[in-house]
């Protein structure tokens, strides 16, 4: 198992060295006596404390934020076709599109270039233009990595999927970045959740995926009132009940696992 956890995430592009190897090891069932400094920590001193991902659908768009481009202000106004990029919209190449090109009311593709909306300067050092919209993360650019190397084989917006999982969003499900650090890292409490969400949840859901819902994300709600369902009792309940009725459910839950080997869905509830 520990082997073909490091075949996935070598896979994924999850390097093997920063695995927290004690976690997985006591999750799967090996104590850490007798194994030297297996703890549950990684075995070397991270940099990083913690991920948070960001992923803002709807958000600003990246040609005004950290992507500058300036060709958009030089033909503005024109069609692809009357730029040197013509080439992008060749009939051959659009019958690969996997998704519906979005047209306008007279059936006429939308490729009208418009120009930007706000201006870049060059920060820091490493001179990485940014918009002026973010003058504060301007004055801090040489500590933030900046890649403007990716791309997507859609147009639209099934594109969230390629960023979450690589994976078009006709493709089968596969982890996303998420299910795989879950699954990878571990965690220094087992009472908290390691993968969360947040917002509504469309083309980049993970659910269905090979590595199972245990490494799902847990749905969190935009609402402080009720973040998590069915995380508060609908009446008063005293600590000490509540602790005997989780311990009941978790018993039941115990015996059903025994009677039903390999149900993953209740594998995930348990955990």
């Amino acid at each position: 198992m520990l082997l073909q956890r490091r075949h996935f995430l070598e896979k994924a592009g999850l390097g093997f060295g920063s695995l927290a190897l004690g976690s997985i090891l006591r999750s799967d069932g090996f104590g850490a006596q007798g194994m030297g400094a297996i703890d549950g920590d990684p075995h070397f001193a991270p940099k990083a404390k913690s991920v948070i991902w960001l992923f803002m659908r709807g958000g600003v768009s990246h040609m005004e934020s950290f992507d500058h481009k300036p060709a958009l202000n030089k033909y503005a106004g024109k069609s692809i076709a009357e730029t040197p990029f013509s080439h992008v919209q060749d009939p051959e190449k659009l019958k690969k599109v996997r998704v519906v090109v979005v047209n306008d009311a007279n059936g006429q593709q939308r490729n009208k270039l418009f120009p930007l909306q706000v201006g870049f300067k060059k920060y820091g050092q490493s001179g990485i233009e940014v918009s002026d919209w973010f003058p504060h993360i301007g004055s801090c650019i040489d500590d933030i990595s900046v890649i403007r190397s990716m791309w997507t084989t859609d147009d639209n917006h099934g594109a969230q999927v390629q960023f979450h999982s690589g994976r078009h969003m006709l493709d089968p499900r596969v982890p996303t970045i998420g299910a795989w650090i879950n699954y990878g890292l571990g965690t220094l409490n087992e009472n908290l959740p390691q993968f969360i969400g947040m917002g509504p949840r469309y083309f980049d859901r993970s659910d269905g995926h090979y590595l199972g819902p245990a490494y799902d994300e847990v749905k969190l709600k935009i609402d402080p009132k009720k973040p998590l369902d069915f995380a508060k009792p609908e009446g008063e309940f005293p600590l000490e009940e509540q602790r005997l009725g989780f311990g009941l459910v978790n018993r039941l839950n115990r015996i059903t696992a025994g009677k039903y080997p390999g149900d993953a869905a209740l594998e995930a509830r348990i955990k």
